[in-house]
């Protein structure tokens, strides 16, 4: 590929010899097909069960805190559980996830997490609820980073932004769907049966899934590096300044919410006395709100790219935790508005920082980066939580102490973002957006 095949998508000056086929490449690029769009709503699915799992517990606490036992203010040693399990098994699965067809170890991920919240269900104390947790993470991890890679294998760069903000919408369809019902479930028959309803939801999704899906080994052209060699090339994947702004990016994406998220519900009913009844709805409106957004906020990525999108969503980010963990008497918001606002530009973040970092392994590499980067997410999730419960203390009537504490730490790094994503980007190879779909058209009608 030469300079003039970059223009042509990154600055939009094509060069004469392909200005009659501007219309075609235009075309194009519009919209995903009908095959990217199956694969991307059947991994929206696959992690719509997986992240349902991880967040079902943020919201359920002030639920089964008191049923088992367990100090509220210690309700993120059970988010970290999970998330820092996740992150060590990331380390393995990046070095063997490329070694095989997706489409088996993805079931395997899932049923294992389904197996999980069955236990999780059945938990009688906070030991075994953290033991459940744990190994859950051992298969969530690896399943969060599978789906990426497969809707990443099978959509071009210049429409991932699209197919990323489906995928990770799942986030959104969660927060709509997910949670509000986990919270009504445990109001009305007690907090162990969403645990049994996510895994029923994940058996029938997986099943789906695995039927419709066909085999994931476009990855798998070359010979594959030995195992004994694999330490090794995980290092070189994950060596220089790309990858490491890759890292650190995903690493300050995950830092505030998780200081945040994991103690939202017990904040705004003990610390706010927003009423337990309505929490469902709370969390109702700001997914549907962010499902929403994030389609918005992928087509903005395709069209203007994620450093100007990211700076967007981490400003009004800042701003809205200034409003509801400092001075939301003073604006005069109502929680009602704050919250789903806090979940829009959050997960808008989200979607601009995940679609810049898929642009940055070989497609060859994709699935062992992308573990990598779970692992990061991960243990960014684990060590946020963890220090959030340390930062914490639990008032008289059930309220979070220091929370204002909590917040300004979150609040300076989400400032974080905008100059790394921008050091990113302009890295990222000028023909990184092209993809080999649209060479071949180019070529064709070209006639050459």
């Amino acid at each position: 590929m030469d300079a003039c095949d970059g223009r042509v998508y990154q600055d939009r000056k094509p060069c004469n010899r392909y200005a009659c086929h501007f219309l075609t490449v235009e075309f194009v690029l519009s919209a995903l097909t009908l095959q990217e769009r199956r694969v991307a709503w059947l991994m929206t699915s696959v992690q719509f069960v997986s992240v349902l799992s991880f967040m079902v517990i943020m919201p359920l606490g002030p639920d089964y805190a008191p049923a088992l036992g367990i100090d509220t203010a210690r309700v993120g040693w059970v988010m970290a559980a999970y998330t820092l399990s996740s992150a060590l098994v990331g380390l393995f699965a990046a070095m063997v996830l490329d070694r095989f067809d997706r489409r088996p170890a993805l079931g395997i991920c899932m049923i294992g997490l389904v197996l999980c919240n069955v236990a999780a269900a059945f938990a009688f104390d906070l030991w075994s609820l953290l033991l459940a947790r744990a190994v859950a993470g051992l298969f969530g991890g690896p399943a969060g980073a599978l789906s990426v890679a497969i809707v990443a294998d099978n959509v071009p760069p210049e429409r991932r932004g699209k197919a990323m903000g489906m995928v990770m919408g799942s986030l959104s369809i969660s927060a709509v769907l997910g949670v509000p019902l986990a919270l009504e479930l445990s109001h009305l028959f007690g907090w162990r049966v969403p645990f049994l309803t996510v895994a029923g939801m994940g058996l029938i999704i997986i099943i789906v899934a695995l039927r419709l899906l066909g085999p994931q080994r476009s990855h798998m052209g070359g010979t594959p590096v030995p195992l004994s060699q694999a330490p090794r090339h995980l290092m070189r994947i994950a060596y220089g300044m790309l990858p490491a702004l890759a890292f650190a990016l995903s690493f300050i994406a995950i830092v505030p919410s998780f200081m945040l998220i994991s103690n939202m519900a017990v904040f705004v009913q003990f610390n706010l006395a927003f009423p337990r009844e309505q929490l469902g709805m709370l969390y109702m409106i700001g997914g549907a709100l962010s499902f929403f957004g994030m389609r918005v906020t992928g087509a903005l990525v395709d069209r203007y790219g994620s450093t100007p999108v990211t700076t967007g969503a981490a400003l009004g980010l800042a701003i809205l935790i200034w409003l509801l963990y400092y001075d939301w008497h003073w604006a005069a918001l109502p929680i009602v508005t704050l919250v789903p606002g806090f979940m829009v530009f959050n997960s808008a973040r989200m979607v601009a920082q995940s679609a810049a970092v898929s642009k940055v392994p070989a497609a060859e590499d994709r699935a062992g980066f992308m573990a990598l980067v779970q692992s990061v997410t991960q243990v960014a999730g684990g060590l946020a939580s963890l220090i959030a419960a340390a930062m914490l203390s639990t008032g008289p009537a059930g309220e979070l102490l220091h929370m204002e504490d909590v917040a300004l730490v979150a609040l300076v790094i989400t400032l974080m973002a905008p100059p790394l994503i921008w050091a990113l980007e302009r890295r990222v190879p000028r023909d990184a957006g092209i993809s080999h779909r649209v060479r071949a058209v180019m070529k064709g009608t070209s006639g050459g």
